[in-house]
C-alpha cells in the first residue's frame, strides 16, 4: 500500500484489483487522506493505465537525475496534478550525478471527489515530498501497479521492446528494440545510450510487445538492443 505520513496527515494512493471483465484501461485506485481534521477515502477509475506507469516512470527519472528543470503531469479526472523539481545550485543547473545524489521534490494536489462521483469538492490538499518519501512512494506505486496489470503489460505483436534503467535506477525506462525478442525482465543488456551512444550495461525493467500502432517509437529507426551482457561483464 502506498501511503506517506507528512506532518500528521497520511496519504495513499492504492492500486486495487480490477473488476470482472475489465480490459485494463482504467487504473482502479483508492485515494486516502486521514489527519485530525479529514477522513477522505474515494475509489474510481479516474487515471489511465498509460497515464499512471507515466507518472511513476517519470519519479524514477527525477530520483535518477533525468530531469534538468521542473517536469509536471495533470490527471483533470482524477483532479490531480504533479510536480516534480529536480535538485539545482545556485547560480546554474546542477550537473546529473548531482541531482542524484542530492534532494529533490515532488508536490502532489489533489481535489476530492464528491459522493456522487460526479463533482470534485473545492479546495486543494497539497503535499510536499522529498527524496526518500518519493523513492518509498514510487516503489510500492510501482509493485501494486505491476501485480494488478501483469498480465496486460506484455501486450501482443511482432516486435518486442525492452524497457532499461541505467546506472542500476530501476523504473528509469527507456525502450530499445529487442532484434532477437529473447531478453527478459531482470536481466541485463548492452545498448547505446545518449546522444554520443555511449555503449553501457542496463538493467530490464519491462517488455512488451505491440505492433507498428503502439510501438513507443518507430521500430525501424529506434535503438536496439546489442546483445545480452555476459555473467562476467556483470562482475566487472
Amino acid at each position: 500500500m502506498p501511503t506517506i505520513e507528512l506532518e500528521g496527515t497520511r496519504f495513499s494512493l492504492n492500486v486495487l484489483p480490477l473488476k470482472l471483465f475489465s480490459k485494463g484501461t482504467w487504473v482502479r485506485t483508492e485515494t486516502i487522506i486521514e489527519n485530525e481534521y479529514v477522513q477522505y477515502s474515494d475509489v474510481g477509475e479516474y487515471i489511465l493505465r498509460e497515464e499512471l506507469d507515466q507518472w511513476i516512470v517519470a519519479m524514477f527519472r527525477l530520483l535518477a537525475g533525468g530531469y534538468a528543470t521542473e517536469y509536471s503531469l495533470s490527471f483533470e479526472k482524477a483532479g490531480l496534478a504533479v510536480d516534480l523539481y529536480p535538485y539545482r545550485e545556485e547560480g546554474g543547473e546542477a550537473t546529473r550525478q548531482a541531482r542524484r545524489e542530492n534532494d529533490c521534490v515532488m508536490a502532489i494536489r489533489l481535489l476530492m471527489h464528491a459522493k456522487d462521483k460526479k463533482r470534485l469538492l473545492g479546495g486543494v490538499y497539497s503535499f510536499l515530498l522529498h527524496r526518500a518519501d518519493i523513492e518509498k512512494f514510487a516503489t510500492e506505486l510501482r509493485e501494486e501497479y505491476d501485480s494488478v496489470f501483469e498480465k496486460f503489460g506484455k501486450g501482443k505483436g511482432k516486435y518486442l521492446f525492452v524497457g532499461v534503467s541505467p546506472r542500476g535506477y530501476r523504473g528509469c525506462n527507456y525502450w530499445y528494440l529487442d532484434p532477437t525478442s529473447s531478453v527478459q525482465p531482470g536481466e541485463y543488456v548492452w545498448v547505446r545510450m545518449g546522444r554520443h551512444n555511449i555503449e553501457q550495461i542496463v538493467y530490464v525493467d519491462d517488455i512488451k510487445y505491440c505492433n507498428e500502432e503502439t510501438a513507443p517509437y518507430n521500430p525501424l529507426t529506434v535503438k536496439k538492443v546489442l546483445r545480452k551482457a555476459t555473467e562476467e561483464e556483470l562482475k566487472k
